[in-house]
């Protein structure tokens, strides 16, 4: 009978010791990206509608991130601007309201207005250069956001007239649908901006109150403008500063193989992006031309006098915002 009782004694241990090292919850937030029991799920609040072409790596963006963290990290469409007006975002951003945030970073300048410079810089470079460091301390310190990556490589601005232009002066006098992007270079050409929404852009050139207008190529297409713009001058300027972003309160929160994760993941979007938007631009150009619209291609001592005049009015204004930061922006990139 005590041996009987001994052996029951033993098992009732040996249970428990099984019990207690087995049944401890894996940590939510541990140090190998692949010990917890459920993925953390960030959502992606976007400046822009779902299913317009910016999201096009989008999915794949997704897969990358899980495979990469091991399963430890799920992404997923949050909302666009019908949640949170592009407005608003950086306010969203700031006060941690967001997970991770594809906006153009225009949208972002009215609470950082050095990151106007950042479109005068080209994707690829300031990668090569350090200078997405300095981007990123910039984005941390106003935004409370990590800069990922930029994501929508090889987009660049244009204007398009009605005048043919063979000299900078022709320029002159010309009244052009722009925003603050294209200011520094409507001014430098000595043309006059005007403001308005993409919708009326088409009658107000129809009607010739406007002479021409800065777009990229697709705003150019979206908008059937190749049937009523004459001119289509090339080469194009600056880049979209189109951007993916974490906030902080999450990316703190992440171990060495999640932020890597997401990091890299990021980059990955970017180098396709130059990739997918080079080909997009060609498509596009074709569009604009069968509907009419001809290629003004800048040559030469014009070419590098159109760009020079763009950039050092663009970083002039920069400097006007803060000199010190504007100087070391710039010194990342040859524009």
């Amino acid at each position: 009978m005590r041996r009987i009782l001994s052996i029951i004694l033993v098992l009732l241990m040996v249970f428990s010791l099984v019990g207690c090292g087995g049944g401890a919850p894996a940590s939510t937030n541990g140090t190998n990206g692949g010990d917890q029991t459920e993925p953390i799920v960030l959502k992606l609040q976007g400046a822009f509608p779902e299913g317009t072409v910016n999201y096009y790596f989008f999915d794949q963006f997704c897969d990358l991130v899980y495979e990469r963290s091991n399963g430890t990290i799920k992404v997923e469409w949050g909302a666009g601007p019908e949640a949170i007006a592009t407005t608003e975002l950086a306010e969203a951003m700031i006060n941690g309201m967001v997970d991770l945030v594809f906006t153009p970073i225009t949208y972002l300048v009215t609470v950082a207005p050095i990151l106007n410079g950042v479109r005068m810089t080209e994707p690829k470079e300031m990668r090569e250069s350090g200078g997405v460091e300095y981007i990123d301390s910039l984005t941390q310190e106003h935004l409370n956001a990590k800069f990922l990556a930029r994501t929508v490589a090889e987009t660049k601005y244009y204007m398009a007239v009605n005048k043919k232009i063979t000299k900078l002066s022709d320029f002159e006098g010309l009244v052009l649908r722009g925003n603050a992007a294209y200011l520094p270079m409507i001014e430098g050409v000595g043309a006059e901006m005007a403001t308005a929404e993409w919708g009326e852009v088409y009658q107000a050139i129809e009607r010739n109150v406007f002479d021409g207008a800065g777009g990229t190529l697709k705003d150019y297409v979206d908008n059937s403008l190749g049937g009523v713009l004459k001119y289509l001058i090339m080469p194009g300027f600056f880049n979209s500063d189109a951007a993916l972003f974490v906030s902080l309160n999450v990316w703190e929160k992440l171990d060495d193989v999640q932020k890597q994760a997401l990091l890299d993941s990021a980059i990955d979007w970017e180098v396709d992006s130059a990739r997918h938007f080079s080909e997009l631009n060609e498509k596009m150009i074709q569009t604009l031309q069968e509907a009419g619209m001809e290629i003004i291609e800048f040559e030469g001592e014009l070419r590098d006098e159109y760009l020079n005049t763009i950039y050092e009015n663009g970083w002039e204004r920069l400097k006007r915002i803060d000199p010190e930061a504007a100087e070391k922006m710039r010194s990342f990139t040859s524009n």
